[in-house]
C-alpha cells in the first residue's frame, strides 16, 4: 500500500512548489492534479515531467461535469485516491490549487478518510492575493472563509463578512444568490485568476451575480455585509429574558395578568413612533431608530408572555413562531398553492373563509376581542360583515343617513332627551361606514386630527 502526499500549485501563474515535493519526486508512482485549470498546472506539468519523463499524470477534470452535487463531486475525488493508493505501491502525489490548507473540501475529506496515509506539504495560497487585491485585513475585519457551497447554511448564522472559495460553476453562483432572500441591494466583490495576466476585479449587484459572472475555477467571491437575519439576535433575546426571569426581582414578580399594561402601553409607543414618520420617507435617521426601539419593548412583551407559558409548561417561544408560520402559510394559499385571486378583496374573503373552514370557527365574529377601542371595533365588524355578505350601505346612503342624524341632534341637543346618547352612537356607526367606505382608517384618522388639535394647544401655551 502506498501512501498519500498532497502539495499545493500556489496561486499564479509560476508554481509555488515546495522543495520537500522534488526530494521525493523519484518515489511518486503517480500525479494526480485536482483540476490542471489552473495557470500553475501547465508550468509544474511541464518540471515533473522533466524531472521524470514516464511518470503517470492525471487529473479529475472530467467529473466536474458528471457529478451530481458538489459534495458528490469531493467523494468522489477522495475515493479514487484512497482506492488508488491501496494497491499503488509509492507515493500518490495529489497537487491542488493554492495551499492544501486552505478551502481544500477534498484534502479535508481525505484526511478524515485516511488519516494514517496521508501527508499533507503547506503551500502558498491565494488568500494573499486576495487580501492584497480587497486591501482587507482578514483578523480586523472578522471575514468567514468558507467554501461556496457551505453559504447557504452560513449565511442564516451571521452577516458577514464572506469569503466565498470555488465558485467554479454557474450552479454554485445561482445557489449563492438564492441564499438571500431579500437581499436589499446587497453587492459582492468578485475576484477572478488573481496573480494571472488576466484577472478580473469587480463589484456585482447582487441579484447578478449568476449572469454578470462567468465563473472558473479560480473564481472567488468577497461578500462585505449581508443584510441582517434574526435568528442569532432572537437567541440572544431569549436567554436576557430568561436571565432576567431568573435573576432580577421585579421580573421574577411578572404574570400574565400583571403584563397586560405593559403590553398595552407599549402597542400604542409603536403606534405613535409610526405616526412620527408620518409616510416621510426621508424621515431623519432618528424616528427611525426610535420606531426600532419600540418595536424592540413589544417584543420584549411577546418573549416574556411565552417564557412564562414555557414555565408553565404550555407552550415556548418556538412553538408560537411555528404556529404563526403555520397560520401565514394556511391563510395565503394563493402565495404558497396554485390558487389565484383577483386582488385584495378577494384575499380578506378567502382569509375569513379559511378561518372558517379550516380552523372551525362558528363565526367570523370570533377572535375579535371585545376590549377593542369602540372605533376599531365598529371598522373591525364592518369588514366582516362585507367578509360573510352582508348588504352595507352605500356611500349616497351613508351620507344622508349622517345629514338626517346631525339633524336629529339639533333638535335633542338641550332637551336632556335619553336618545340623545344613542343617537350619537347611530351617527358614530356610519361616520364609520362612510370611512371605510371611502378607505379611510378611521382610527387612524381621528388620531392624526387629535395631533393637531395637540398641537395647536402646544402653540396656544407658548
Amino acid at each position: 500500500m502506498g501512501r498519500i502526499v498532497v502539495a499545493g500549485l500556489g496561486p499564479g501563474e509560476k508554481p509555488v512548489i515546495d522543495d520537500r515535493v522534488w526530494a521525493f519526486i523519484d518515489e511518486v508512482a503517480l500525479v494526480i492534479f485536482r483540476t490542471e485549470v489552473h495557470p500553475g498546472a501547465a508550468a509544474a506539468r511541464s518540471e515533473i515531467i522533466k524531472r521524470r519523463p514516464s511518470l503517470e499524470i492525471g487529473s479529475f477534470d472530467s467529473l466536474y461535469e458528471k457529478a451530481a452535487s458538489f459534495e458528490d463531486l469531493y467523494r468522489e475525488m477522495v475515493e479514487r485516491i484512497v482506492e488508488t493508493a491501496r494497491v499503488t505501491p509509492g507515493i500518490i502525489l495529489y497537487m491542488v490549487p493554492g495551499s492544501p490548507l486552505v478551502a481544500e473540501k477534498s484534502v479535508e475529506l481525505l484526511r478524515e478518510s485516511v488519516p494514517d496515509l496521508v501527508e499533507v506539504i503547506p503551500g502558498v495560497s491565494f488568500l494573499e492575493l486576495v487580501w492584497s487585491a480587497l486591501g482587507v485585513d482578514p483578523f480586523a475585519s472578522g471575514v468567514t472563509m468558507i467554501d461556496a457551497t457551505d453559504f447557504p447554511s452560513h449565511a442564516k448564522l451571521n452577516r458577514g463578512p464572506f469569503l466565498l472559495t470555488q465558485v467554479w460553476s454557474r450552479q454554485i453562483l445561482s445557489d449563492v444568490k438564492l441564499s438571500l432572500v431579500d437581499p436589499k441591494g446587497s453587492m459582492a466583490v468578485v475576484l477572478q485568476r488573481l496573480g494571472t495576466n488576466s484577472e478580473r476585479i469587480e463589484e456585482v449587484a447582487w441579484d447578478e451575480l449568476d449572469r454578470a459572472v462567468e465563473p472558473d475555477h479560480l473564481t472567488a467571491i468577497y461578500v462585505p455585509r449581508i443584510p441582517a437575519v434574526p435568528g442569532p439576535a432572537l437567541v440572544e433575546l431569549y436567554d436576557v429574558i430568561v436571565r432576567l426571569r431568573n435573576e432580577c426581582p421585579w421580573d421574577r414578580e411578572q404574570t400574565h395578568q400583571s403584563l397586560v399594561t405593559h403590553l398595552i402601553e407599549e402597542s400604542y409607543e409603536v403606534v405613535d413612533a409610526i405616526e412620527k414618520l408620518d409616510g416621510d420617507a426621508e424621515a431623519s435617521a432618528s424616528l427611525f431608530e426610535e420606531f426600532k426601539g419600540e418595536l424592540g419593548d413589544l417584543l420584549v412583551q411577546v418573549y416574556f408572555h411565552s417564557n412564562l407559558a414555557a414555565e408553565e409548561g404550555r407552550f415556548d417561544v418556538a412553538d408560537v413562531a411555528e404556529t404563526v408560520v403555520a397560520k401565514l402559510i394556511r391563510r395565503h394559499p394563493h402565495v404558497f398553492t396554485e390558487l389565484e385571486v383577483s386582488g385584495s378583496d378577494q384575499v380578506i374573503s378567502n382569509w375569513e373563509k379559511i378561518k372558517q373552514t379550516q380552523e372551525g370557527r362558528a363565526s367570523v365574529l370570533e377572535g375579535i376581542p371585545e376590549s377593542l377601542p369602540s372605533l376599531i371595533l365598529v371598522s373591525k365588524l364592518l369588514r366582516k360583515a362585507t367578509a360573510v355578505g352582508l348588504e352595507i350601505p352605500s356611500l349616497q346612503i351613508s351620507l344622508v343617513e349622517v345629514s338626517r342624524i346631525l339633524e336629529e341632534l339639533r333638535e335633542l341637543i338641550g332637551t336632556g332627551a335619553v336618545e340623545l346618547s344613542d343617537e350619537f352612537g347611530e351617527l358614530l356607526w356610519w361616520i364609520a361606514n362612510l370611512a371605510k367606505l371611502i378607505g379611510i382608517d378611521l382610527e387612524s384618522a381621528l388620531r392624526s386630527k387629535t395631533k393637531e388639535f395637540r398641537e395647536a394647544i402646544r402653540a396656544a401655551e407658548s
